[in-house]
């Protein structure tokens, strides 16, 4: 319902606002001579990401229909999953796990073939979601 969307919307965005002020702590204790304003600007763009891609959402499913609305959606889950595996992987568990011999597939475009198949993988399951 509408109320149920606003609802959501509400709630993401409060969420958001918090996530971006962690950000924003984050950024000035990693890179303390950083300049405030800027971070603020990186927190504030973070901040309105999603409120932002909630509403173009809404715009799409109130326009698109059938096939075209399965394929949108199926599209933007496969983006949104991969994004995560993305930085879950090179983020979060390559932080740990360094290397002892240089490998062959670590390069920038290995990464990125990987990510966009993860993205191609996840995208065409979504369409049976």
């Amino acid at each position: 319902t509408k109320a149920d969307a606003w609802r959501n919307l509400w709630t993401i965005s409060l969420h958001k606002i918090f996530a971006a002020i962690a950000m924003g702590i984050a950024l000035l204790r990693m890179l303390p001579k950083r300049p405030f304003l800027l971070t603020v600007a990186y927190s504030f763009a973070f901040a309105i990401s999603s409120p932002i891609g909630v509403g173009i959402g809404i715009a799409i499913d109130a326009t698109a229909e059938g096939h075209v609305a399965d394929w949108i959606y199926a599209i933007s889950m496969g983006l949104a999953c991969g994004v995560f595996i993305y930085v879950a992987i090179n983020h979060l568990i390559a932080k740990g796990f360094k290397p002892q011999a240089k490998l062959y597939f670590d390069t920038p475009f290995f990464k990125f073939v990987a990510v966009l198949l993860g993205v191609g993988v996840i995208a065409v399951v979504m369409i049976w979601d």
